[in-house]
């Protein structure tokens, strides 16, 4: 098995994770997960030295999602920058250290987990956009609440999941 095989095992649940969240589609997803290795083998030699493999996955990742979303238009996809960004810095927090691929299971648990925690319209905004896949300007309009408000209630519930993220994973390192 060489480096990067080993690699792509580690890192394979946390890609299909991500893609499932993106597309909301497992088998969609599991597809863009072999598309994505497949891509990333192809083009190792653009990885930046000191560069996150598991932030460069997310990116061939996201790119194979929406290809596949220009190809097919009925397959929902997260779109909105923003919330794309906002799924990146959680899963940043998740990243490190380098995640063996159990501990991806585990991962996106303490991830369901820290959600559920959220206050009540944290929580809801949390889903309405994450899970669901509204826009920023949907989610705005089924909660009541301006574009704005929305926008910061995400990023604070954000700041609060990576927060529990970040303290659940080193629990779970000293246990």
């Amino acid at each position: 098995m060489d480096a990067f095989e080993i690699l792509a095992e580690q890192f394979r649940p946390m890609v299909l994770a991500y893609l499932k969240t993106l597309t909301w589609d497992e088998h969609l997803a599991e597809d863009l997960t072999q598309e994505t290795f497949i891509a990333a083998q192809k083009s190792l030699s653009q990885l930046r030295d000191g560069a996150s493999f598991g932030t460069w996955l997310r990116s061939i990742a996201r790119h194979k999602a929406l290809d596949s979303r220009r190809a097919s238009a009925r397959h929902p996809l997260i779109a909105d920058d923003r919330v794309v960004q906002g799924m990146e810095e959680v899963y940043a927090v998740l990243d490190a250290p380098s995640p063996q691929a159990q501990d991806w299971v585990d991962r996106v648990g303490i991830l369901r987990d820290c959600v559920s925690r959220l206050n009540g319209s944290m929580r809801e905004a949390v889903l309405l956009v994450y899970e669901r896949g509204k826009s920023l300007n949907e989610g705005a309009l089924a909660l009541g609440i301006s574009f704005a408000a929305l926008a910061q209630r995400l990023h604070r519930a954000r700041a609060l999941l990576q927060e529990c993220i970040t303290l659940r994973l080193k629990e779970s390192r000293l246990s």
